[in-house]
């Protein structure tokens, strides 16, 4: 996910035209028709419940894939179709990336994970005081105020300059290790650093170290665009027309939220990651720990206007490792949002992995992960996963509160 907490975000209306759909051939173990039904059934009421204009997913068990569906469309005005190969934005799985480009840095011998940030950014003040350990986990203590450091509408263009100096008016918001607040800024300014050690932009860093060897052809970043990328949209929810607006800039959400790809290239990532191809055993273990042993705890929201989630603002043990949530013994995951996609990679340890992308953003109706969670569940009823995002607690509705500014 691409938490958007002091972001509110209104809807509008166009009319959906059209529909279409396409399944590719399973490479892996064949399931059953009357699952595969079921599944079918899941993906298109995504379609015909206007949730989303488009949709896109890819299965695998222990690395081989065993469905794949795209359904709906990739444009509301050409009315083209959604394709399995469309490349759509997925927002903060892209922190999946920058924090192995960390660890891949690392094993280089380059840098430590546990070397202050100030080595190699000294622009930033509380620099000195932060490890890059603690970034990856979102530990660091930076504050989560995305507007105030990258403009209010996070649409418009920033220099880094002047990033660093709406930055450098934020206190720290808790003494860094202490405490979890999922933070953007965290792994924008981690892509930072994978450019200034590797002496490469950050694009041709993962291409090199990542997406070519794993033959992701159809993943970039969305400001080096790919042909046939997906058009994105926007309503509040289910049913009402889909309406365009501006994607979030590319310096807001560098390193953080600027990839796109498609769910099997997804999966081929998931595939690679776990066979060793791209770290080590224990780079591997680093990116999947979560710091702490349940005594590190999330910042609850206390602002009504917001609401407050499960394992990222409810006050308690955090779950974020690095680009990773481990909110149970079974479930290694991360969503994307961004003002115009949702997204979701999940890893279950029955081997299953689910990637999926929609070309949509609304008010919380489509839900990846937890349709993944639910496609799982059909896929493997003795292990039930449960729900992977979950309120504690709902925001307060609109009129209960000033409009935020």
């Amino acid at each position: 996910m691409l938490l958007l907490r002091r972001r509110h975000l209104g809807a509008a209306a166009i009319v959906i035209a059209g529909l279409a759909a396409c399944s590719g051939k399973a490479s892996g173990p064949a399931i059953s028709p009357q699952t595969t039904s079921a599944i079918d059934s899941i993906v298109r009421q995504q379609i015909d419940g206007r949730v989303t204009p488009g949709i896109a997913i890819a299965i695998a068990k222990d690395g081989e894939i065993i469905y794949q569906k795209s359904a709906g469309v990739s444009d509301l005005t050409t009315r083209a179709p959604m394709q399995r190969t469309t490349p759509q934005l997925i927002g903060s799985i892209t922190k999946q990336f920058t924090a192995a480009a960390i660890l891949l840095l690392a094993q280089d011998k380059k840098l430590s994970i546990d070397d202050r940030l100030s080595k190699y950014v000294p622009e930033y003040v509380h620099g000195p005081e932060i490890t890059l350990r603690q970034m990856l986990n979102m530990v660091s203590g930076i504050s989560d105020n995305d507007p105030a450091i990258y403009g209010d509408e996070l649409t418009k263009p920033i220099a880094r300059s002047a990033i660093f100096a709406n930055l450098n008016k934020l206190p720290l918001v808790y003494r860094p290790g202490s405490h979890m607040t999922y933070t953007n800024t965290n792994y924008n300014l981690l892509g930072l650093v994978v450019q200034r050690v590797s002496g490469n932009p950050y694009l041709t860093f993962l291409r090199e170290r990542i997406f070519t060897p794993l033959r992701m052809s159809s993943s970039s970043t969305y400001d080096v665009p790919l042909p046939g990328t997906a058009t994105g949209y926007f309503h509040d929810k289910p049913g009402q027309p889909f309406e365009s607006r501006p994607e979030m800039s590319p310096d807001f959400s560098f390193g953080t939220g600027n990839m796109v790809s498609t769910p099997i290239d997804l999966l081929k990532w998931d595939k690679g990651l776990l066979a060793g191809r791209i770290l080590n055993a224990a780079s591997l273990k680093t990116m999947f720990t979560v710091p702490g042993g349940g005594k590190v705890t999330t910042i609850k929201e206390t602002d009504k206007r917001f609401p407050s989630l499960k394992n990222i603002s409810d006050g308690g043990p955090t779950v974020y490792a690095m680009g990773w949530m481990r909110p149970n013994p079974y479930t290694r995951w991360h969503g994307g949002h961004t003002f115009l996609f949702e997204s979701t990679n999940v890893l279950f340890s029955d081997g299953y992995t689910i990637a999926m992308i929609g070309n949509v953003r609304d008010g919380g109706y489509f839900d990846p992960e937890n349709l993944a969670a639910k496609i799982h569940n059909l896929l493997n009823p003795s292990l039930v996963i449960p729900p992977l995002t979950v309120i504690a607690r709902p925001a307060s509705p609109p009129n209960d509160s000033p409009d935020e500014q």
